[in-house]
Order: C-alpha cells, then sequence, then structure tokens
C-alpha cells in the first residue's frame, strides 16, 4: 500500500507514526482517525472520529488502513477491521508500543472459531484411559515442533509423564517448543533434541539413551505438490524415517509406538499418500512380531495448521482478496489441531500388546466438506459476502475487484498429486468400534514378509534420488492401492 490512514487512540497513532518515519518503505499517511473521544494528538491530520470511519474512507481513497490499538480493546479492533474490509480496503493491524513490550496483544489476523467453521463441537479426551498409558513413562514425540507435534507434546505433558522426549530436525520449531514446555510445565523432565529420525544409527542411539516407552511419531513431509517435485525426499522421510524411529522403538523395546497417518494414504494418487501408506505397511508387518504394541492414526486436514488453507485465506483477505480454492468440487475431512492432537494421543492409549492385526485407527472427521463452502463460511466470519467468480483454469485477474463489502473466490485447478475427494479407508476394510467414541480400529490384512523385504531393498537406493520420474515410478508399481501398482498387491499373511 502505498497511501493509508491511521486508526487508533491518539497516543497510539503518535507511536505508530514516530516508527513509521524510520521505515524504507511506509506508505503515506494522509490522516488518521481516531478512537474515543480525545481530538489531541501530534502529527498527521485528524479527519475524524471512529463514527467517521466511512465517510473518511470515501473522501480519501486511502489504498490501506493501518489499525492501532490496545490488546484490551480486541473487540473494537475486529469491529473495525470488519468495516474496513467491508469497504473492499486491505488492513493492517500493528499492536501499541506498550503491547509489544510486554509480548501481549491480539493476533494480526482475526481469531476465527474453528469449531464454528466446521460445524461441529471439540472432542474430548477420555482422561482416564490416557492417563493410564501416560502418566510415570517415559515419552517420545518425533516431528514435536510441527503443529501436530507441538499440540501433542503440550497436552501428554498435562498427564505427568516421566519424562517428555521432543525430537525435532528444526532449531526454531524445537526451540519454541521446549521453551514453552518449560514456561508451562517447570517441574516436567524433558529433553529437546534437535534430531533427523532419517539418520538411523543415531535415531537408535538416541532411543536407547532415553528408553521411551510410548513414541507418537508424527515427523513426516505432508505437503503434496512439494512432494510431487521431490520423491525421494518422500521416500526417504516418510517411509525410512518411520523405519528408523520404530526400529529404535522395539530395539528398545518401547511399550507402544503410534505413527500419525493420514487420509491421503488411502487409495493414493499422490507420491506423500503412497509413502505414508508404504510406511503404515511397514509398521502393520512389525507389529505381527514385535513385543511393542505398534498403530497408525489416520485423518484428514487439519484446520491451522502450518501451510494449511487458513494461513493462505487470511494472508489473502488481510491483503483484500481473492481467496483461492482449487476445484469448486473439491472436498476434505478437516479437524481442529487440539482436535487431531487429543484423538492421536487417545488411540495410542487404546493400542494393545496382543492386537496382531497391525491396527490402523480412523478418526471421526465427520462429514467432508467442499472447499469452496468452508471458503464461503471463512469469508462470511469476517464480515464479508462471498462471491465465487470463475471455474479452474481462469485466470486470476479476471476474478479481482469486487465490490465494496464482497470478496472474491476464485478457482485456480488441481495441483499435482492432488485427488478431488479423500477416503479415510478402504471398501476391503472392516471397522470395529473401540472405547472412544470417536475412534474406530479398521482391521487391514498385514503384508508378507517377502514384500517388506522388497519393498525396502527397491526403495533404499532411491532414497535421495534426483531422477524424479525414477523414483515415482518406483513407488507406484510397490504401492497395492496405487493404480500403477494394482497388479503388485503384497501377499497376505
Amino acid at each position: 500500500m502505498k497511501t493509508a490512514i491511521l486508526v487508533g487512540t491518539p497516543a497510539a497513532c503518535d507511536q505508530l507514526e514516530r516508527q513509521l518515519a524510520l521505515a524504507a518503505e511506509a506508505p503515506v499517511i494522509l490522516g488518521r482517525v481516531h478512537c474515543g473521544p480525545d481530538a489531541g494528538g501530534s502529527g498527521s491530520p485528524v479527519l475524524g472520529t471512529l463514527a467517521d470511519l466511512e465517510l473518511v474512507c470515501a473522501r480519501r481513497h486511502p489504498q490501506g488502513v493501518l489499525i492501532t490499538l490496545p490488546a484490551a480493546m480486541k473487540d473494537l479492533i475486529t469491529s473495525i477491521r470488519t468495516r474496513v474490509r467491508r469497504l473492499g480496503i486491505p488492513d493492517r493491524f500493528l499492536p501499541t508500543l506498550d503491547d509489544q513490550l510486554a509480548g501481549v496483544g491480539p493476533r494480526t489476523e482475526f481469531e476465527v472459531d474453528l469449531n464454528e467453521l466446521v460445524g461441529r463441537p471439540q472432542r474430548h479426551l477420555d482422561d482416564g484411559l490416557v492417563r493410564s498409558a501416560v502418566e510415570g513413562r517415559c515419552v517420545l514425540v518425533t516431528g514435536a515442533g510441527g503443529s501436530i507435534g507441538s499440540e501433542l507434546c503440550r497436552i501428554l505433558a498435562n498427564f505427568a509423564p516421566a519424562k517428555l522426549i521432543l525430537v525435532e530436525r528444526s532449531e526454531n520449531a524445537l526451540f519454541e517448543i521446549d521453551r514453552q514446555i518449560a514456561r508451562r510445565f517447570p517441574s516436567l523432565a524433558r529433553r529437546a533434541c534437535l534430531h533427523d529420525v532419517v539418520d538411523a544409527d543415531a535415531t537408535y542411539a538416541l532411543w536407547q539413551e532415553e528408553s521411551p516407552d510410548l513414541v507418537i511419531h508424527a515427523a513426516a513431509h505432508k505437503h503434496v505438490p512439494m512432494m510431487e517435485d521431490h520423491p525421494g525426499l518422500a521416500v526417504d522421510n516418510n517411509l525410512f524415517g518411520t523405519k528408523s524411529a520404530l526400529d529404535a522403538s522395539l530395539a528398545c523395546r518401547a511399550e507402544r509406538f503410534v505413527m500419525v497417518s493420514t487420509d491421503k494414504a488411502v487409495n493414493p494418487t499422490s507420491i506423500m499418500g503412497m509413502t505414508k501408506r508404504l510406511a503404515e505397511l511397514y509398521v502393520q508387518h512389525c507389529n505381527r512380531t514385535a513385543s511393542t504394541a505398534c498403530s497408525v492414526v489416520r485423518f484428514g486436514n487439519v484446520l491451522g495448521s502450518s501451510g494449511s488453507v487458513l494461513e493462505t485465506w487470511k494472508k489473502q483477505i488481510a491483503d483484500g482478496g481473492p481467496l483461492t480454492v482449487t476445484d469448486p468440487r473439491m472436498t476434505r475431512y478437516f479437524m481442529s489441531i487440539p482436535e487431531a492432537a487429543s484423538l492421536v494421543i487417545q488411540a495410542a492409549a487404546l493400542t494393545e500388546r496382543d492386537s496382531k492385526m497391525g491396527e490402523v485407527f480412523v478418526l471421526d472427521m465427520g462429514e467432508p466438506f467442499r472447499i469452496v463452502e468452508l471458503a464461503e463460511r471463512f469469508v462470511r466470519m469476517h464480515g464479508l459476502d462471498p462471491v465465487l467468480m470463475h471455474a479452474a483454469g481462469a485466470p486470476l485477474s479476471a476474478s479481482v475487484g469486487s465490490r465494496a463489502g464482497e470478496m472474491s473466490i476464485i478457482c485456480t485447478g488441481a495441483r499435482p498429486g492432488e485427488k478431488l475427494f479423500e477416503e479415510l479407508a478402504l471398501d476391503a476394510e472392516t471397522i470395529q468400534e473401540t472405547r472412544h467414541p470417536d475412534i474406530r480400529s479398521w482391521g487391514l490384512p498385514t503384508p508378507d514378509a517377502a514384500y517388506i523385504d522388497r519393498m525396502l531393498s527397491t526403495l533404499a537406493p532411491q532414497r535421495r534420488s534426483r531422477d524424479g520420474t525414477q523414483v515415482a515410478r518406483v513407488v507406484r508399481e510397490l504401492v497395492p492401492e496405487a493404480p500403477v501398482g494394482a497388479a503388485q498387491l503384497p501377499a497376505v499373511a
């Protein structure tokens, strides 16, 4: 934005103008709209009070509105942003200097109630069952700095584990979750391990040092289009990273091992889904003979997670639109981060040593949503009226320019590897109830040892291959349910 008006208290506007004067590419400030009766302050001219906001914008035609108010005025901030967006003007919220120093303040985007967005109440844990699996035990979480992994750690810490091991290869992500756990649970024994599970020898050594009782394996590459471009890394991380973590868990005789999987592993069409399906098969295979109870937990898309569609939509609304979706027919299952993490822990508590079927737990995600309908709900929750502009394939520039109070939604076409709809289970699978009403157990046939040996020996040379076409071909030939691999179904024991 090249020009903007300020909206805030006189003191906050004064502070912000002084900060903007130091910025290299700050917008030209046309004036300010003050909140409250005090019309004082210094700097740019006062154009009116909050009651005059729409009139001021109509007269001055700013390219953006900068809002700066104390954190305590959260409801007022939301109200102002809704009014500005109804005018079709991009806005930015900038915390006051006092709030920045205090480390408090509302998020810079609207707080969206995810339960309201997906239209169902939050699921709840069976605290007693979870405590029986976690309390007094050493618990290890891989991918501990990710959206799901970090929420797993926060929930697990509430159930008094003897020690919590945070395993993560991203330094910044590990630092942040370790800081959070230390602040909220200062008496909890913990260890933050900057570690990549694809290093099998180092993983074995770490597991031997800590002897975890419960391992929740959440580390994975998850972005479908990215893995289409890097299939060797998908094989390395999703399959061999799982193998490394599970082999180490078996060697130290952990009580339980739980792999976090995805609905994209069902009849997979993407490299990400195929490599997760291969990892599921390895977990099932090991569970047949291991003293460690091994299981898989499948669920769909997680709203609010890193890289999720909500992050994209929030930025697009803040920039004045339009919102983008891939295909108006596309459907997905959705859960919130706390909901998914809670049910993963619940499923871990349900995992039994005496089950030799290679249990696959499927979380009840309700009915699938058309993504375009979710986008429309999201827009309405921001006080705007959604307008679906074009079908897949239309140029983006043709869809921009909706009227004040409206937000365009445009369709850009499905990306490589994406399906129009996802499934949570195969037709051949049989469902069983569990002790938790929101978790089902699906009995899958267990692949024989010869298939597993062939899978691993064939894919080992492909782990870091730069020949993406060759890696993708090999993966498709090995996955039982993949379109190209239908003829290579593994024998069932």
